[in-house]
């Protein structure tokens, strides 16, 4: 992970956190393309990949995106600041 995407992994958390929610990091071994951060707010739980504002989804992180979301788990990409804001909207909306 960049310096920048960095940048907007710990601005997730901080918004995140603001609205009295979790985040923790995800980190699967063996599994690539799993989401960066699961977010626990407003009684769902959310998988959570962060990309700067002109970031780009791997192939194994669309295939794994997927994968989840035909579990039927929440999964979203935020891209930059921007994206955060739109996301914590979404889910306080």
């Amino acid at each position: 992970m960049g310096i920048r995407e960095a940048k907007v992994e710990r601005y997730l958390d901080q918004c995140v956190r603001s609205i009295g929610g979790l985040t923790r990091k995800w980190v699967s071994p063996g599994v690539d393309g799993v989401p960066d951060r699961i977010v626990i707010a407003g009684g769902k739980v959310w998988f959570v990949e962060v990309k700067t504002s002109d970031g780009v989804l791997s192939d194994a992180q669309k295939r794994e995106h997927i994968r989840l979301r035909d579990a039927g788990a929440n999964v979203t990409t935020v891209y930059g600041h921007a994206g955060v804001d739109e996301f914590i909207e979404r889910i306080t909306g």
